[in-house]
């Protein structure tokens, strides 16, 4: 249902390292694991095929080094009929997570941005072409990067959504215009000082988040408890669909995908929020990342 719809993605492509234990260790504590993992990640790659598994055309713009992990990054996203032509491999050392996972699926994760940091705006808005329905950006790549992207998806009338992860102080004002903005919990406090633990708190997150991006919608992703939509007047909370939680790994970049998608399909942004739910409930009940994300056929099941 989505084959037709070209997107590009400008953002991360790490490598990553899973480990499994039972709790998160202490400072200064030695704590033994349950198992550990290898796997292809990065915020941008993660979308990027969780677009593409949906159905959809699309092309990964970021940036990797010349070296083992970034060659098999490269062939991975290849593999998953994603679009390379807009990835540099000149960067120095390609980009790394460090992802530990609870008993419980919860996830702490630590990024080096290696290759990623060095992606210009110039690197990446050359790459963004003038057909592209969807632009999805993330926070894992230079600022001045997403923001330029998202001017230049604005300036030719292109869909354009802002994932908000990771958390960081980001200035929204920056990239007004954009079509949604999309941050989970820990990304709406980093970025508005207010936790959304409750109807009040998503409201004036969302009003804030609204005036400093100017975006049509405001989104926020609030895991167990679903996500939230404000358009500029009204707050509509959408209940999660149920699972049982594996990974939680990827479950934001399913669900941004997912509601991108809908969204440009429909024009209807409380269908596509619902879609993304889906997606988020199919995503934690695997473990991984990429190899989490769910098809288009696996979504239309769900009910």
């Amino acid at each position: 249902m989505y084959k037709n719809i070209r997107t590009t993605v400008v953002g991360s492509i790490n490598a990553d390292m899973l480990f499994h234990a039972q709790r998160v260790p202490e400072c200064g504590e030695n704590l033994l694991g349950t198992h550990y993992s290898s796997a292809n990640g990065g915020k941008g790659a993660n979308q990027a095929i969780a677009l593409s598994r949906l159905g959809a055309h699309t092309k990964m713009i970021g940036k990797v080094a010349d070296d083992e992990n970034g060659r098999r990054l490269i062939e991975n996203l290849k593999k998953n009929n994603v679009d390379t032509s807009g990835v540099y491999s000149d960067g120095t050392q390609t980009g790394l997570a460090a992802i530990i996972i609870d008993g419980e699926g919860r996830n702490r994760i630590i990024v080096y941005e290696g290759a990623n940091a060095e992606l210009t705006s110039e690197d990446a808005v050359s790459k963004i072409d003038s057909d592209t329905d969807i632009l999805l950006v993330q926070f894992e790549i230079p600022q001045q990067t997403v923001i330029d992207s998202v001017k230049k998806a604005v300036d030719n009338k292109i869909m354009s959504v802002i994932d908000c992860g990771p958390a960081k102080a980001f200035e929204t004002e920056k990239m007004q215009g954009a079509t949604v903005i999309t941050p989970n919990e820990s990304e709406t406090y980093a970025l508005t000082g207010i936790y959304p633990e409750n109807k009040d708190n998503i409201l004036k997150a969302s009003e804030i988040l609204k005036s400093r991006s100017l975006a049509q919608f405001v989104v926020l992703k609030l895991g167990a408890n679903g996500c939230s939509v404000f358009d500029g007047k009204e707050l509509t909370l959408l209940s999660p669909y149920p699972a049982r939680v594996l990974d939680t790994t990827a479950a934001g970049d399913s669900f941004t995908a997912a509601m991108a998608l809908e969204f440009y399909r429909t024009g209807d942004i409380l269908k596509a929020c619902d879609m993304g739910n889906k997606a988020g409930s199919i995503a934690v009940s695997r473990v991984g990342a990429q190899s989490s994300m769910p098809t288009a056929e696996e979504l239309l099941k769900l009910k």
